[in-house]
């Protein structure tokens, strides 16, 4: 793996990270705060991302690349599309990862450190939060429709989103 830091001040680089649909409509204070927490890493085929065990404090966006999710050994997964967010549930609740994510082609991720959010100012530091919680719950909502669909297939059964 390799890690840059970026310059927050960059308009480049802000620029960049407004193309990532989670900072798309934040504002300028608050975008040059994540970069600030931020770092770039690339990882080569195979390298992993995430161990299923390991403790951090990590949220990852994926910029380019594929990624596999595998859960006691078993693919559970696959992460592909710009944005895609992983690595938030063990922030939520502080849990060790429930998963291990792997590079399965050259990857490019945006990281962000949470455990930073400690040391913001309390305004920010709460704005910040509320924003990347808003983000988990777009995601989390977002599996947990598709795991409706897939277990409303398998069963035959009306999904939660199906009219009763």
């Amino acid at each position: 793996m390799k890690e840059l830091d970026f310059d927050p001040t960059n308009a480049e680089t802000l620029e960049q990270f407004r193309k990532i649909p989670a900072f798309s409509s934040m504002e300028e204070k608050l975008v040059q705060e994540v970069v600030r927490m931020s770092r770039m890493r690339k990882y080569e085929t195979g390298e992993f991302l995430i161990r299923e065990g390991d403790y951090d404090a990590w949220i990852f966006f994926l910029v380019k690349g594929e990624l596999t999710i595998t859960h006691k050994g078993v693919e559970v997964g696959i992460i592909r599309r710009l944005g895609d967010v992983f690595g938030e549930m063990g922030i939520i609740d502080g849990s060790p990862r429930s998963a291990s994510i792997q590079a399965i082609s050259p990857t490019l991720c945006v990281v962000v450190d949470a455990s930073l959010f400690d040391h913001e100012a309390k305004q920010d530091k709460f704005v910040l939060q509320a924003i990347l919680y808003r983000i988990f719950c777009e995601v989390l909502a977002t599996r947990l429709r598709e795991m409706d669909r897939k277990l409303s297939e398998l069963t035959g059964a009306k999904g939660l989103d199906a009219p009763a």
